[in-house]
């Protein structure tokens, strides 16, 4: 088992995290608006950048060090084009946004990917998601609210639970290439259970 991040892979995907950061800030702000509220966009840019972008790159991860774990090649690839159409939606006047900067492409040195360990493999991302909700939730406990003054209020811990669990269940829709595709294939009872767990965690901590 061979784990290790390229030079090319890290810049992609410090690309992607900030372009991402980056195109919702504008889609929240108005393109219009940004000269006269650059100091909001910078706050709305950064929030995203630490409450969006850590999950982002933990589920990337999560995908290539489990299929390397099993043996495979797995890196991760900026898709330019995804990240250009990302942009032009966040420009119009409308909160529709198209998100797929990119995925973690995965090849069996010669040996076929079991549905087992495609399933595997594509739940990780999602686990990682919900994993890092859960320490969000229990940060809010412990530590209380951590309100964001600069972005009007907005509470931090919830905010980082509720955007990790709509990651994960937007990647668990059974729709391919989205990871809860393989997942169904691999295992429905593990495919359903997880689902619903995730969806009770979305909607009793989520909006908080």
């Amino acid at each position: 088992m061979r784990i290790s991040i390229s030079n090319r892979e890290a810049q992609e995907i410090l690309i992607s995290v900030i372009a991402i950061s980056l195109a919702l800030a504008v889609n929240q702000i108005g393109i219009v608006n940004i000269g006269e509220e650059m100091g909001a966009f910078v706050s709305v840019a950064s929030f995203f950048l630490v409450a969006l972008g850590i999950g982002f790159i933990l589920h990337e991860m999560a995908h290539k060090f489990t299929a390397n774990f099993f043996g495979h090649y797995a890196e991760f690839r900026m898709w330019t084009q995804g990240l250009g159409f990302m942009f032009l939606l966040a420009a119009l006047p409308t909160r529709f946004m198209f998100i797929a900067p990119g995925a973690v492409y995965i090849h069996g040195y010669g040996r076929p990917i079991s549905k087992t360990e495609n399933g595997i493999i594509s739940i990780a991302g999602p686990v990682t998601n919900v994993v890092i909700a859960i320490i969000a939730i229990a940060a809010l406990f412990i530590t209380g609210p951590f309100a964001l003054g600069t972005l009007g209020g907005v509470e931090l811990w919830s905010s980082v639970a509720w955007i990790n669990t709509f990651l994960a269940l937007f990647n668990l829709l059974p729709i391919y290439p989205l990871d809860g595709s393989k997942v169904l294939a691999w295992n429905p009872v593990v495919y359903g259970a997880f689902g619903v767990f995730t969806l009770l965690l979305f909607f009793t901590f989520g909006g908080f």
